[in-house]
């Protein structure tokens, strides 16, 4: 649904695969590499507890997309873009057509900032950007290292083992298990029948509550270390034409270099020709100093070109920065929040199937009396 005049109807209902999100963020990565672009939540990765061909792994997924494409239709600038328009919009058919067509220019420009990346070293380091960087890295490690502790957490929590690692226990069949001879017992014991009810009754709601706790694969944690990952990622992109035009300004200075010396060497004479030498005539100096006349203006062109680049890269970045760090702040408030609550409804749900075990031993005047004495301490 929408409300913007470049829809013509306020309403689109389309089918879109796996496949169609990954060819939308490319495009956007093409199009804008100077932008923020959202992460695609991972196809196997994130959701590695369920069956990729259950309803849960499907409705799970289904939610990750949503969230990938709120981040994009949010968005200022990505929000305009054609092609996202055309993935809103358009029937089946024509957006096959449409994906069949492929912008090979950006695709190659990207590509090439990429290789320029990994091949060159940048000279001039932008302090701005090093510093977001590095916060970037340590905001990864700190999520990683929670959710590895999540994990390990739920990880005990489906096998409790004992010291004895060969002997493994899973808590959660034992929970189940014991309900049915709590209730056996009380068929055989009358007067301990209702307290021992109660008890099968917490036991299976304790049980309960530890499924679904379990059944709540933390994954919160990792996609947004992807977002993360998205940002560093347009940090290199934005490197990359920073390269680019260093690389420029130096063959730029070689050239002229190269003229003024030619100026200045009046006795400049062409390179004799050996019985080694190559078959094509050396150029004279006037001829190089033509071929440098028509270089360097290019050059300096070209440099002047890529420094505009560079300079709307700064902005573009700087401006995606601001609006993903308040974006950053609330969800990863969203996330301890939700994380807290969860284990905060699991452990109320035990506390609270015995506490009316407790409740029902005062109406029946048992334990009413009892005074807890002080805390044993038990030696270890």
């Amino acid at each position: 649904q929408t409300t913007r005049l470049e829809f013509e109807e306020g309403e689109y209902v389309v089918r879109r695969r796996y496949n169609d999100f990954i060819w939308l963020r490319q495009k956007l990565v093409d199009t804008y590499p100077t932008h923020i672009i959202p992460p695609m939540p991972g196809k196997h990765t994130l959701l590695a507890q369920l069956d990729r061909y259950s309803k849960e792994f499907i409705i799970a997924r289904m939610k990750l997309l949503h969230i990938f494409l709120n981040r994009v239709v949010n968005h200022p600038i990505l929000s305009c873009d054609k092609n996202l328009h055309i993935f809103l919009t358009t029937k089946p058919t024509e957006f096959l057509i449409h994906r069949k067509n492929r912008g090979n220019m950006l695709e190659k420009v990207t590509d090439s900032l990429q290789n320029i990346a990994s091949t060159y070293t940048m000279k001039q380091r932008h302090l701005e950007f090093e510093q977001i960087r590095d916060y970037c890295t340590a905001l990864g490690e700190k999520l990683s290292t929670i959710d590895k502790i999540n994990h390990r957490i739920h990880k005990e929590r489906q096998v409790i083992s004992h010291v004895v690692h060969y002997n493994a226990i899973d808590y959660l069949l034992e929970l189940h298990q014991l309900h049915p001879i709590f209730t056996l017992w009380s068929t055989s014991e009358p007067e301990l029948a209702p307290i021992l009810l109660a008890i099968a009754k917490a036991i299976e709601a304790n049980a309960m509550a530890h499924k679904k706790l379990l059944e709540n694969v933390p994954n919160d944690e990792r996609e947004y270390v992807s977002y993360i990952e998205a940002v560093k990622s347009a940090l290199s992109r934005r490197d990359s034409m920073q390269i680019e035009y260093e690389i420029t300004i130096d063959v730029l200075a070689k050239r002229r270099l190269e003229k003024d010396q030619l100026i200045g060497n009046t006795s400049y004479t062409i390179p004799a020709q050996g019985w080694g030498g190559s078959l094509w005539k050396a150029e004279s100096r006037d001829e190089k100093l033509e071929r440098l006349g028509q270089t360097i203006p290019r050059l300096a062109k070209q440099a002047e070109i890529l420094q505009d680049r560079v300079e709307c890269a700064n902005e573009n970045l700087r401006s995606d920065f601001q609006r993903w760090n308040v974006e950053k702040q609330q969800d990863l408030k969203n996330m301890l929040i939700t994380m807290a609550d969860r284990h905060i409804r699991h452990y109320q749900q035990c506390m609270n199937a015995w506490e009316e075990i407790l409740t029902g031993l005062k109406l029946d005047g048992i334990g009413s009396d009892v005074n807890v004495g002080p805390s044993v301490k038990i030696p270890v």
